[in-house]
């Protein structure tokens, strides 16, 4: 009788430790299931901006009181970069390029409504702005190691616009893969793969946005020359109705 009592003893704790690790699983499983989430709801804003000769100050003015109540948001400018140069494309070359995170479309909405920052942008951004064009975009869902460079590094911000059907849209998939095999070796970092579904200004809106940065300018150059690379292009080019290729500074 007492063996028996110790054996439905046993019986009991087990129950509860396997209740107790189904418990966890679940946990962690909804707590990885609500970062999928949260990474898909992130809003990531991009405008390519042209500022007005002699209006720079005004802007740098709106940069950092907008910047302030963005915060008060949950939200913040992640990165700005200055072009130096156009690789590919005909664009005219902005003055800079800011990319501003959003932790949902409802705060994006929330911001852009506050009083306050209307008050400031009009005050401040609308007179010194000669053009601009905003993307509002989402995160693809392109998987890849995503790193974070500085003020030192070279960046670059491709504007991607595919060919009319699904077989382009595979290809230049492909031609990615392949390329991104290769670009580490010449010290390339990505840090954002995102897909604009709304816009407003004249740049056409593209399909994606890319921006990574290069650890030097050489290792750039000696990117473009590698073989393996030129054999791809072709690849890349037959995909493409259009490409915008930015190289610059990051100045935040």
């Amino acid at each position: 009788m007492k063996y028996l009592k110790m054996l439905m003893c046993f019986v009991v704790f087990a129950m509860l430790l396997s209740d107790m690790a189904k418990a966890q699983n679940l946990n962690n499983n909804e707590k990885k299931t609500n970062k999928v989430n949260m990474k898909n709801q992130e809003i990531i804003n991009v405008a390519l901006i042209y500022i007005k000769e002699g209006e720079e100050a005004r802007f740098e003015e709106y940069k950092k009181k907008g910047g302030a109540i963005l915060q008060k948001y949950g939200g913040k400018i992640e990165r700005i970069i200055k072009p130096k140069m156009i690789a590919k494309g005909a664009l005219e070359m902005p003055d800079e390029i800011h990319f501003a995170r959003y932790p949902s479309m409802e705060v994006f909405n929330m911001f852009n409504e506050d009083p306050e920052f209307i008050k400031i942008r009009n005050k401040y951004a609308v007179p010194a702005l000669k053009n601009i064009s905003v993307f509002t975009s989402r995160n693809t869902d392109f998987e890849f190691k995503k790193e974070r460079g500085d003020k030192t590094k070279t960046y670059g911000v491709a504007l991607i616009y595919f060919n009319e059907g699904a077989k382009y849209v595979k290809q230049f998939k492909e031609y990615h893969d392949e390329v991104c095999e290769i670009m580490p070796e010449f010290g390339t970092h990505f840090e954002r793969f995102i897909a604009p579904f709304q816009s407003k200004g004249d740049i056409a809106q593209p399909d994606e946005i890319h921006r990574f940065y290069f650890d030097s300018m050489e290792g750039l150059q000696q990117m473009g020359t590698d073989e393996r690379m030129q054999a791809l292009f072709p690849k890349r080019d037959a995909s493409l109705k259009n490409l915008h290729f930015f190289i610059g500074e990051a100045i935040l």
